[in-house]
């Protein structure tokens, strides 16, 4: 209890003892009156400390909600798309070019005639020739007879052992051109020339000539 409250308990006091000299009738009311005046005070006082001592209450302010920054997207870079190469044409076998050649010329002439235009092709590098065969034992083909033929020419090389052999045939009337091939293939020896051995065997049609060869892929060349 403070200053202030013992002061105004004490001046309370001092009234209350001078009118307890009054009269009877009067000196009840005056304790009652003294009494209750004194009650309020003192809880009119007490309520003032309440309020003093406790500190005002300071509102929490609530932080301002940040809004959640968008996360800045980095632009993928697409790598630069590689042009696709173009694979590198294969180089054509000595059968394949001479095989090409067959088709370009097979209706120029007669077999003899397209016979010698092959082997005078760029590719080969050896002087060449060609003539005429019969129907019988071939060169290449063992002991095998080729017939069905009407006109048939050889070319090759003029003179060595390269394994080179080809065939222009002009077939007869009424023979199967793939029978014929057929045959062709199953009794040629890539082997025939005992020295050397040819590395492929390439045959084709056009209308009724037969092209058929056994030489090697490539020819050395010398550096």
């Amino acid at each position: 209890m403070n200053k202030k409250l013992l002061t105004l308990v004490a001046g309370v006091l001092v009234l209350c003892s001078l009118l307890a000299f009054s009269g009877c009738g009067k000196k009840q009311v005056i304790d009652e009156e003294v009494e209750t005046d004194v009650e309020e005070t003192i809880e009119s006082v007490e309520e003032e400390e309440e309020v003093a001592e406790k500190p005002a209450e300071k509102p929490v302010e609530k932080p301002a909600e940040k809004p959640a920054e968008k996360p800045v997207e980095k632009p993928v870079e697409k790598p630069a798309e590689k042009p696709a190469e173009k694979p590198a044409d294969e180089p054509k076998t000595v059968g394949q070019t001479l095989l090409a050649d067959f088709y370009e010329k097979a209706s120029s002439g007669d077999v003899l005639t397209v016979a010698k235009a092959i082997v005078t092709n760029a590719i080969i590098p050896f002087s060449g020739d060609a003539i005429t065969v019969e129907p019988g034992f071939l060169s290449g083909f063992d002991n095998y007879e080729v017939h069905g033929f009407k006109n048939g020419a050889m070319f090759g090389p003029v003179m060595g052992t390269i394994p080179f052999v080809g065939y222009v045939f002009e077939l007869e009337d009424g023979v199967s051109a793939n029978a014929f091939v057929d045959g062709l293939k199953a009794n040629a020896n890539l082997r025939w020339n005992i020295c050397t051995q040819a590395d492929e065997m390439v045959t084709g049609i056009s209308g009724n000539k037969v092209f058929f060869l056994m030489c090697c892929e490539q020819f050395e060349t010398e550096e």
